[in-house]
């Protein structure tokens, strides 16, 4: 992995207004990231937002532009894709980017991002909720910006079950159906079971290599609940492609995604039959537990790079970095994009509150009994495809049940290894 030499962040403490240079207003631009190779000017920032975004964004940098005496070049992009653009050629990629947060870790260890100046870190820890936060976060140390949060939620058909009967995951299987994808596991949804059961990611904290411990009983009772479903009446087994259709033929009545899926899961069933609802308790072996599902923290974080140590650049990408995810700015994102804000202020809105969908998620990613922060490694790319191979493995009866423990301590073996 390259490392990029940190370049000086010397007056990042001073009045901005001190440290900006002053410049003409600017012009924007919705061209993509990819077709964007070369380095800005030093009085331009470049803006690197969510595919589709481009245009929510720009009274925000127009408010922003005329304050500073930068201009700022908004460009779409994937930003799910930031990681593989920025470490390209940090020098020629944007000053401001849109991240998962999951990819935090990795580029704060390439030394793409560096540590947020101490008074957007206080701003960070004051205004955002507590997971936010920690999304934000790596070896306790905040390195970006939050500006919403996302988490999965039970989606269900009124007409079959009751917002008392979704509260349980053994009365929505008793009195209807619930759908997953277990054939082909998904680790991203079915992996925080073993959470749930009090077993541990990469530790505690998310951050510890050799610190998943899913090589005991409770994570045997997980997959011996996860071969059981196989025999559950009220389970119905899906693939990734009819999850949306087999929910609005009727086949199940209830199923787990995301913010992503609401508008196809609506018109499945229609909007006066969707019930949106937080994760049901689960009996795993012998004993309710609460269900988790990972939760998600939308980012912004600053590339020093394209800067060439010009602190006043630096400064400027910093505080446009603010702009664009305080409380307005996140507002403006749940207006126009039903971007869930993570803004504690924002989240107690009328406009938000009114609105289940939002509720939800803020109420399964506002709590560590209904999530777990993703964690941000490296070795979570490892996980997927690991996670997902012994799970799918024990639904489709590839392991005995006699194996199970072994196979779960050569899983924590093999993570803790991973590099």
């Amino acid at each position: 992995m390259k490392s990029w030499k940190k370049l000086a962040t010397a007056g990042l403490g001073l009045t901005l207004a001190s440290t900006l240079l002053v410049a003409c207003g600017g012009s924007k631009s919705s061209e993509s990231a990819d077709s964007s190779s070369s380095a800005a000017s030093s009085s331009t920032i470049k803006l690197w937002v969510p595919t589709g975004g481009v245009d929510s964004y720009k009274d925000t940098v127009a408010k922003f532009e005329e304050e500073s005496g930068y201009k700022v070049e908004i460009i779409d992009s994937e930003d799910s894709k930031a990681q593989e653009n920025v470490k390209k050629d940090p020098s020629v990629a944007a000053d401001v980017f849109a991240m998962p947060h999951d990819q935090l870790g990795q580029l704060v260890e390439a030394g793409v991002i560096q540590e947020l100046p101490e008074q957007y870190a206080s701003e960070v820890a004051e205004n955002n909720t507590d997971q936010a936060v920690v999304g934000a976060q790596y070896k306790g140390k905040t390195y970006a910006f939050p500006y919403g949060i996302e988490t999965q939620v039970l989606y269900y058909n009124k007409s079959k079950l009751t917002a008392e009967d979704v509260k349980s995951y053994e009365t929505i299987t008793t009195k209807a159906t619930f759908g997953q994808t277990f054939k082909e596991m998904n680790a991203y949804i079915t992996g925080p079971l073993m959470l749930s059961v009090g077993n541990t990611l990469f530790g505690e904290s998310g951050e510890d290599p050799k610190g998943t411990n899913w090589g005991n009983e409770a994570g045997v009772s997980v997959l011996k609940w996860i071969a059981e479903q196989n025999n559950n009446k009220g389970f119905v087994n899906l693939d990734a492609t009819n999850v949306i259709s087999k929910f609005g033929d009727g086949s199940v009545a209830a199923i787990e995604s995301g913010p992503w899926d609401f508008q196809a899961a609506q018109e499945a069933v229609g909007a006066e039959n969707l019930g949106i609802a937080a994760y049901p308790t689960i009996t795993i072996g012998g004993k309710t537990v609460q269900q988790k599902a990972f939760m998600g923290v939308k980012l912004y974080a600053v590339n020093q790079a394209p800067s060439n140590g010009d602190t006043k650049r630096i400064a400027a990408a910093y505080k446009l970095g603010s702009a664009i995810t305080n409380a307005d700015s996140q507002k403006n994102q749940f207006e126009t994009r039903s971007v869930v804000p993570s803004n504690k202020e924002i989240q107690a809105s009328d406009a938000v509150q009114s609105n289940e969908l939002a509720q939800t998620v803020i109420t399964m990613g506002s709590s560590s009994d209904y999530t777990v922060v993703m964690p941000k490694l490296s070795q979570i790319s490892v996980f997927w495809t690991e996670a997902a191979a012994i799970l799918s493995d024990t639904y489709n009866g590839k392991i005995a049940e006699a194996d199970y423990l072994a196979r779960l301590q050569q899983f924590d073996q093999d993570i803790a290894a991973a590099e």
